[in-house]
């Protein structure tokens, strides 16, 4: 049985981290009917969220310009979206992963995004 097509929303502000995540997400997800959004920062990603159709999952970096990744995730909660988010940072230490959980995170994993590591994400979240 074929998987649904997924609609992801990555806010990252690093462009190599961004053609990572495009490259992860289609390895992991092996078609390329899967809609892979982009926002540069945080502001951006709370813009995108309340604008665009719902997204299936959504991967947040924490540290980028006009709002970082935790003030997006607490305003994006705030709205009401549940949507799953999974905070997707360098800044891997405990303060750090409860600080985006706190936040409203769902999961942390870290940098870099690959293949396995989006496929298990997928997987935790329901959708392969």
């Amino acid at each position: 049985m074929a998987r649904k097509m997924i609609r992801v929303l990555l806010v990252e502000d690093e462009e190599i981290h961004r053609v990572m995540a495009r490259a992860a997400v289609k390895a992991a997800a092996g078609t390329e009917d899967d809609v892979l959004d982009l926002a540069e920062n945080g502001a951006a990603a709370v813009r995108r969220v309340r604008e665009v159709a719902p997204y299936d999952l959504i991967l947040m970096d924490r540290q980028m310009p006009v709002m970082d990744g935790h003030e997006a995730t607490r305003r994006i909660r705030a709205m009401g979206v549940t949507t799953p988010i999974v905070a997707v940072s360098s800044d891997g230490l405990p303060a750090d992963v409860e600080a985006f959980i706190g936040a409203g995170a769902d999961y942390f994993t870290p940098k870099p995004l690959s293949k396995e590591k989006l496929g298990n994400i997928l997987a935790k979240f329901g959708l392969t």
